[in-house]
């Protein structure tokens, strides 16, 4: 049995083009410098992370990451699945594949800004960051996610968009797989490296 764990943001989802301007718009709200790259930087990050990587203190972070969301949640219209992408899952689910996801949002976030759009009736497992003591790059998402499907880190690739995904598969033992199609860091040190979700199905695991 192969199993294939997908990142959310960035690989299933285009959202950058709906979070980073929000997660702009809040910075500048409340008076935390940032640019482009580092905005880029965080996508990949729990919004915790990402909030304390701009230096937002722990104490204003639930308020901070609040506007966040409001904002980013109504303006999920834009939010679109990479082309391709439901075709590849529905292909790996008639294959008898096991397929899981692990991402950097908490439960809420992706209930959130992710069910809306129908993904999660493809997957057989999901961990989110607030499933486990340390979320991406630690390996315990990764390996929750396999234990939920049963599976081996042998028999399983983890496809994501950063380097916290890359991170988080190696350290699991797992052959990472870079999505050249939402990832804002193509130069990332990659087992695979592929151009669109459709060639996901010519994986050899």
């Amino acid at each position: 049995m192969n199993c294939y764990i997908f990142d959310v943001d960035g690989t299933l989802i285009d959202s950058s083009v709906v979070e980073l301007p929000a997660l702009r718009q809040v910075l500048d709200e409340y008076g935390y410098a940032h640019t482009p790259e580092k905005l880029k930087k965080a996508f990949g990050m729990t919004g915790t992370q990402g909030l304390a990587y701009f230096g937002v203190p722990e104490a204003q972070q639930a308020e901070v990451m609040h506007r966040w969301e409001s904002i980013s949640y109504s303006n999920l219209s834009q939010v679109k699945i990479y082309d391709g992408m439901v075709d590849t899952l529905r292909a790996l689910r008639e294959r008898g594949e096991k397929l899981g996801i692990v991402t950097s949002r908490t439960r809420s976030q992706f209930a959130d800004g992710v069910k809306p759009l129908g993904l999660d009736r493809y997957f057989d497992a999901i961990v989110c960051s607030d499933d486990v003591e340390h979320p991406k790059p630690a390996p315990d998402a990764a390996a929750e996610c396999l234990r939920r499907l049963g599976g081996s880190a042998g028999r399983a690739v983890y496809i994501g968009d950063s380097g916290f995904d890359m991170q988080c598969a190696r350290s699991a033992g797992v052959k990472s797989v870079l999505a050249l199609w939402g990832t804002h860091e193509p130069e990332l040190e990659a087992d695979l490296r592929l151009g669109h979700p459709g060639e996901i199905l010519t994986l050899s695991i």
